[in-house]
């Protein structure tokens, strides 16, 4: 009797971590049902051109070469001999919905057949910004909405339950930590954090009471592809490279002679731990790790086991941009002295990440590498050539804002 392919719900679909496992669930042979936010006007079926978009997304530029790899990764039972297009429009239905709302805001005869055909649940969705852009927001999505992504889990058939939380649900915590339930809240940076925490918190001890089976994953801070550097979300590392950048083009263009000697200062412990990791690593080891059944009520830690130090990733950028003349520092205490033009505006345009820049913080993730072993799924390491990759594409994509840049001789 042939195996019956899992039916999996994935909420988050069209985010960057979202849309990356999505793509390896494909290959693994999985039919999906993806939950996307529903839109204010014509909500009454889901247009082709909207289905294209979501192609696009989730697909991307896939090589022929990408497909085998992932065939590989996930092992004997993924279909080799389809190509990601046809997995799509064989194996995908796309809902508009809203998480936040009761029964996903769906039909009930509709909500009612999803509870019975769904076998597994993959809850991605979040707000992930750092700014406060709205009353309780980040709570209303990122807890409210997990809240109602269990109930469905726990409506109809039983479901696992596969839920994308943050490393830094740690907070201000020091030292290192460990992959298991946060016994006491710690102090937080953000509201990001605090809302991931509750969330997390929630899924543990809603699955338990429930007799749910759960999985919880934390990505440390996810950048590009290690291969081709490809990202659609363009903060965290990439966000200080661009002020970089745009400093240095702008001295270039204005022939400014005061490049020939100038010292910046950036906040920041230049031995902070900053715990960078590739899409395709945190995709490939979490798809991995939710095949094997024993990951049922653990948590893993999927982050870089070598993070480099804060010093250590400014030697790796500052001579990919050939900065000449240029120099950077990085100082602890650099808010209680006076401030250049250009040292304001660099604080100004990285505030919301200013915190990480002293964080010290190593996440065990013994977990994680016990599942992953013998499936050759290996976090790289940040090198000038991984780091090289990453940039050149963030240039040349403008750093998502549309109208391709070059690197220019300073």
């Amino acid at each position: 009797m042939e195996k019956r392919e899992k039916t999996i719900l994935v909420t988050g679909s069209t985010g960057f971590l979202g849309s990356a496992i999505t793509q390896r669930l494909l290959v693994s042979g999985c039919k999906l049902k993806l939950l996307i936010r529903k839109r204010d006007n014509d909500s009454s079926q889901i247009s082709y051109v909207l289905e294209s978009l979501l192609k696009e997304l989730i697909l991307g530029n896939q090589s022929d070469e990408d497909l085998q790899y992932q065939c590989r990764v996930v092992g004997e039972g993924s279909n080799k001999d389809k190509l990601l297009q046809e997995l799509f429009i064989s194996n995908v239905e796309i809902y508009e919905g809203d998480i936040t709302s009761r029964g996903f805001g769906l039909e009930t005869q509709e909500y009612t057949r999803l509870c019975n055909e769904v076998d597994e649940v993959f809850h991605c969705a979040a707000v992930t910004h750092f700014e406060m852009q709205g009353a309780d927001e980040h709570m209303v999505v990122n807890v409210k909405g997990t809240e109602n992504v269990l109930q469905f889990a726990n409506s109809g058939k039983q479901k696992r339950f596969h839920y994308i939380s943050t490393a830094y649900v740690a907070g201000k915590q020091n030292g290192i930590i460990g992959e298991n339930k946060m016994v006491n809240e710690p102090l937080f940076n953000n509201e990001y954090e605090r809302s991931k925490f509750v969330a997390e918190q929630l899924v543990i001890e809603y699955a338990k009471s429930n007799d749910i089976p759960y999985t919880i994953y934390r990505p440390g801070i996810i950048v590009g592809d290690s291969k081709t550097g490809a990202t659609c979300k363009f903060d965290n590392l990439y966000l200080f490279v661009k002020v970089l950048f745009n400093m240095k083009n702008s001295f270039t263009k204005h022939n400014s002679e005061g490049l020939k000697n100038v010292t910046i200062r950036v906040p920041g412990d230049p031995d902070a731990l900053i715990n960078l990791v590739p899409i395709d690593y945190v995709a490939d080891a979490i798809v991995a790790i939710l095949r094997m059944r024993e990951s049922n009520g653990k948590i893993f830690h999927i982050t870089n086991p070598n993070p480099p130090r804060l010093r250590e990733l400014r030697d790796l950028v500052l001579p990919f941009l050939e900065i000449k003349g240029m120099h950077v520092t990085i100082d602890r205490e650099l808010e209680k002295q006076s401030l250049s033009a250009v040292e304001k505006l660099f604080l100004r345009q990285t505030r919301s990440y200013y915190s990480y820049l002293f964080s010290t913080l190593r996440f065990d993730d013994s977990n994680t590498q016990q599942f992953l072993k013998g499936t050759g799924i290996i976090c790289p390491t940040l090198t000038k050539e991984l780091v090289r990759t990453l940039i050149e594409f963030a240039v040349s994509h403008n750093w998502g804002e549309g109208k391709p840049t070059v690197l220019q001789k300073a």
